[in-house]
């Protein structure tokens, strides 16, 4: 009986043990996509229509119009992101190139201490501040549909 208490509490140990290495653990940036935005912006990025923009294909045209690059961290799914700046600056350096079209030739990556700075300063109005960033983009840019007013960022 004795030896199936230390057995037990040794497992227990081992299991603790763990997962405190597991969460310690960074995660990669396409890990941290699929748990915290493909819920919404779905495995690929295309968004669901009338609820979710669209990131595959556009998202990249953000970063040619002045606050576009601010706008994609300031949005609420970004800002109340429970990853660290850290994290989120890596997964937003990933998913810049894997939406494509290419990011810009001038894309500078995004780090820990912009991320940190932008999040803090969340937006009050998503739609407008998304509408005036769209209507600066050149016209030959296809644009996706516009999320509702419901829509979940």
């Amino acid at each position: 009986m004795r030896s199936l208490a230390i057995l037990v509490g040794a497992i227990c140990g081992w299991l603790a043990f763990v997962d405190m290495a597991q969460s310690a653990t960074p995660r990669s940036p396409r890990v941290n996509y699929m748990t915290n935005c493909q819920g919404c912006h779905l495995p690929n990025g295309q968004g669901m229509p009338g609820k979710v923009p669209a990131m595959k294909g556009f998202v990249t045209n953000f970063l040619t119009v002045p606050g576009g690059r601010e706008f994609l961290v300031r949005v609420p799914g970004v800002a109340n992101s429970t990853l660290s700046d850290a994290d989120l600056a890596a997964l937003m350096n990933w998913l810049i190139p894997e939406m494509v079209p290419p990011k810009p030739s001038s894309f500078k990556p995004y780090s820990a201490q912009e991320i940190g700075a932008l999040r803090r300063n969340r937006l009050q109005d998503v739609h407008t501040a998304r509408a005036a960033l769209v209507a600066q983009m050149p016209s030959s840019i296809t644009q996706p549909q516009q999320p509702n007013t419901n829509s979940v960022q």
